[in-house]
């Protein structure tokens, strides 16, 4: 059962990081409604819980691993960049990369909102 639910929660993280990565894309304010503040709060959440999402943490524990220096902000984005791409980056071009992109789609999000409501 605690695999499941593992498998669920890896599930889970994939389709938030989709939507952190494309929600500014989308056709729909709601969507940008969604997207600009749960990017901000994703960032945010990163420095308030050791540099561990939420969704990392989760399901180290359901599989009952132990956390390794590895299982920080940037984990899961490494292994998503290294099964594309074949090439696992360091963990400062993550966070560069992680921040860079998500402060510009949610700022082209607050954009996207700004000229339709405006």
């Amino acid at each position: 059962m605690r695999a499941v639910a593992a498998k669920l929660v890896r599930l889970a993280h994939y389709l938030v990081f989709i939507f952190l990565i494309v929600g500014w894309a989308l056709p729909w304010w709601q969507a940008w409604l969604v997207h600009l503040p749960l990017t901000l709060a994703t960032r945010l959440h990163w420095r308030m819980n050791h540099r561990r999402c939420i969704f990392t943490t989760w399901e180290v524990q359901l599989k009952g691993e132990e956390f390794v220096e590895d299982h920080e902000e940037g984990w899961f984005v490494k292994e998503v960049f290294e099964t594309v791409t074949g090439w696992r980056p360091s963990t400062t071009f993550v966070r560069r990369l992680m921040m860079g992109w998500m402060y510009s789609a949610a700022l082209l999000s607050g954009i996207r909102l700004l000229h339709d409501f405006a």
